[in-house]
């Protein structure tokens, strides 16, 4: 560990690695040094090592009838295709809900036409099915609804006694009670009574499963035979947009997904990404960082300000006069959210202030927008590394999000404080969940939560910045640059590295945009590299870069490619910086 704290107030914690596992894995398999302490840092073993690094979803399928109620699910869609009754989706309306319906019904258009997809109104109904949704689709005569992304706890809704003619098959991957609701099918891989290896999968990879096994038993049935089969593997763009905004751990199945997911997005299979990458400006092969940081939120704008249903048909549509439509309003509520949310945001950082010393957050107030609070939650964990719970009250009602840290499931407590009846309702994952709470019941809430984080060692809520290496300068070049291409896709639970390049002069500095710097700086061969510091004006990093360019700077950094320059070169994005003595 570095001695003294970094400009961001961060402790930079630099990750060892015995030097012998290095060598031996480096010579074993022919790989650079450095990739060699890479993967060895993310718990990549000599038996997993070309696993890892080819990540090919065709050499290794997963078994989808593995999971309790994937057959029983299957035989009664069978049955109502050869019966020719009408299906529902009722779906959630982010974007993993989103991508999970645009899978399911682009797979069911293909044998059936009597399909009616429903998106819960985030800001009036909230989450899950509700008694609405399964009225209108009782009224429409239809006989298998699925729930996609939703579903695991809807008691008394989906299990409702008036239901009984509609068959609900629940695919989901939300944490489950000790009981679930009686259903016909709960294809969960959390469920309480599962065990399996993909409880990591986001709906939209549940989903995956689900058409793969369909398609498997549709072959055995001669379902597909007068028809051209569905081909799975065009779905995966959508599967990997789902996983990676639902910031599940980017490892096994997951991580194959998402590795031949980009690569259909890159060839521009779908119009509907295609269009909204376009919209974004990317100028390069998208990344997982693209779609979780740029596209992912201009989707889930619509949920969070308008219309609940716009990213569910815009993924489906095929119609290119609607997409463009619909990329345009998406586009448009996206900036307006940034808004309202950055005015929460100040409102809610002077109360977050006030309570640093403890070991969660929780802020509140009036008629504070429902659909940006997750956001904003986020955003408050970034400054103080603890739990966070963002609530909105109107009168004595009270909405909220949370969203949590590395080993504190939140997710579990909220769900306690549920079933001692101090929340009206709630639930999620262990990293982020929902809600429901009466005014007069806080103080009990905040006493329930300073008895369940009491026993978490105080060290769990250290800022540490944790480096995977230090590099000199000298080392930014294209063969850094092809060791970090082949560990992508990054995100939750394959972390892109980062670096510590010590002793770094800047000889100039831009300002881009009013909000970030960009950074110029020579290695020893006289080279002009290039920098950026996003979003850093006004705060200290940005302002001592400004003022004491031509010192000497550590800076913490992760290595990109220059998708601005005429030839492939590299970049650092920095992320912090420690001042030389």
């Amino acid at each position: 560990m570095f001695q003294s704290k970094s400009l961001l107030k961060n402790n930079w914690i630099l990750q060892n690695v015995d030097e012998r596992l290095i060598l031996s894995l480096s010579q074993k398999k022919n790989i650079s040094y450095l990739l060699s302490k890479l993967l060895i840092l993310r718990g990549i073993t000599l038996d997993s090592v070309e696993d890892y690094l080819q990540s090919n979803i065709l050499d290794n399928y997963p078994n989808p009838f593995n999971l309790i109620d994937m057959e029983k699910a299957i035989n009664r869609v069978i049955e109502g295709i050869k019966n020719n009754q009408k299906f529902g989706i009722i779906a959630d309306y982010d974007v993993d809900g989103s991508t999970s319906a645009a899978i399911l019904y682009k797979f069911l258009s293909n044998f059936t036409k009597n399909i009616s997809l429903k998106i819960p109104n985030r800001l009036t109904e909230g989450y899950g099915p509700n008694i609405r949704i399964m009225d209108e689709m009782l009224n429409d005569n239809i006989k298998i609804v699925f729930t996609l992304d939703c579903g695991t706890t809807a008691f008394n809704i989906i299990d409702n006694i008036k239901y009984n003619e509609i068959d609900v098959i629940v695919i989901d991957h939300h944490l489950s009670e000790t009981k679930l609701p009686k259903v016909h099918s709960i294809i969960n891989p959390n469920r309480v009574d599962e065990n399996n290896n993909f409880n990591q999968m986001a709906a939209v990879g549940v989903t995956f499963l689900f058409l793969m096994g369909l398609r498997k038993k549709l072959r055995n049935f001669n379902l597909t035979m007068s028809k051209t089969e569905p081909n799975l593997m065009s779905y995966l763009d959508l599967v990997a947009l789902g996983t990676i905004c639902d910031v599940v751990k980017l490892t096994d199945y997951n991580r194959r997904f998402v590795k031949k997911g980009l690569e259909l997005i890159k060839q521009r299979h779908n119009k509907s990404i295609s269009k909204i990458i376009d919209n974004s400006k990317i100028n390069s092969a998208p990344s997982a960082s693209d779609l979780g940081y740029i596209i992912g939120p201009q989707l889930n704008a619509a949920s969070r300000i308008d219309d609940s249903s716009l990213p569910s048909k815009f993924l489906i549509s095929n119609d290119i006069n609607q997409i463009e439509s619909i990329s345009r309003k998406l586009f448009l509520l996206n900036e307006k959210r940034k808004l309202i949310e950055n005015k929460i945001f100040e409102e809610s950082l002077q109360d977050a202030e006030k309570q640093k010393k403890s070991k969660y957050i929780l802020v509140y107030g009036k008629n504070w927008h429902n659909g940006v609070l997750g956001i904003v939650a986020s955003r408050l964990i970034s400054y103080f590394n603890k739990p966070v719970i963002v609530v909105s009250f109107i009168n004595n009602f009270g909405i909220g999000s949370a969203r949590s840290i590395d080993n504190i499931d939140l997710g579990q407590i909220i769900l306690n404080a549920k079933h001692q009846k101090i929340l009206i309702g709630g639930g999620g994952h262990s990293m982020a969940a929902g809600i429901k709470i009466k005014y007069e019941k806080l103080n009990n809430f905040i006493s329930f939560l300073n008895q369940s984080l009491d026993n978490y060692d105080s060290s769990l809520f250290d800022k540490n910045s944790y480096y995977d290496s230090i590099i000199s300068v000298n080392e930014l070049n294209n063969n850094l640059l092809k060791t970090l291409q082949k560990m992508e896709p990054y995100g939750s639970g394959n972390a892109e590295p980062n670096f510590i390049i010590k002793d770094l002069i800047i000889e100039s500095v831009k300002i881009i945009k009013e909000k970030h710097l960009l950074l110029f700086f020579e290695n020893n061969h006289g080279e002009m590299l290039k920098g950026i510091c996003f979003n850093c004006i006004n705060n200290p990093l940005g302002e001592y870069l400004l003022n004491f360019k031509k010192y000497k700077f550590n800076f913490g950094c992760s290595i990109t490619v220059d998708n601005y320059s005429n030839q492939i070169q590299p970049q650092i994005i920095v992320k912090d910086v420690m001042i030389t003595d």
